[in-house]
């Protein structure tokens, strides 16, 4: 093979790849939302965190990781619907809803379950200071990639749609 042929090889092989679904942002990522890339090493942490702290097992399932997304990319949303209300949450805010949850301030007071405590938190403070519409509008503006391992983003839904954790079997949202 000549290798003035290799150039476009790569280049098909970077298309083929990035149509199957099978490159891009979202490789190592969990999710990246406006930017923001959340590994799937972090997520897998979390979840582990959360399990142990909530079930007593050091054993994360996909379930867990993909509580934990859903509960990112809600974050997002419930953060830019109090921007745009201009009242940021606070940790007060934030405590204040944990505290409401069941084992909520225990999720917080570990640091790798942190992440998902916060997001919870932010989520349930937004739902019931601005309600689920603000947080739902703010989808529009809010750029959403999921690892195709975790499901997909359902903005009818305005929630994480799983299939089997299998990239061969397509996850639908109908």
């Amino acid at each position: 093979m000549a290798l003035r042929a290799l150039p476009a090889l790569a280049a098909a092989g970077a298309i083929i790849l990035t149509l199957t679904g099978c490159a891009g942002g979202t490789g190592s990522d969990a999710v990246v939302i406006n930017g923001r890339r959340v590994s799937v090493a972090e997520v897998e942490k979390t979840a582990t965190a959360v399990a142990s702290t909530v079930r007593g097992d050091n054993t994360a399932t996909l379930r867990d990781e993909q509580l934990v997304v859903a509960a990112l990319v809600s974050q997002a949303l419930a953060d830019s619907a109090a921007q745009k209300a201009g009242k940021p949450i606070t940790t007060a805010d934030r405590d204040a809803a944990l505290a409401s949850i069941p084992g909520g301030t225990q999720l917080e007071g570990d640091a790798d379950a942190r992440p998902y405590a916060e997001a919870v938190g932010d989520v349930v403070h937004a739902q019931q200071a601005f309600g689920a519409e603000a947080m739902a509008a703010q989808q529009a503006s809010t750029s959403i990639a999921v690892n195709p391992r975790f499901g997909t983003w359902d903005t009818k839904q305005m929630s994480l749609v799983t299939g089997t954790g299998s990239l061969s079997v397509p996850v639908t949202t109908n």
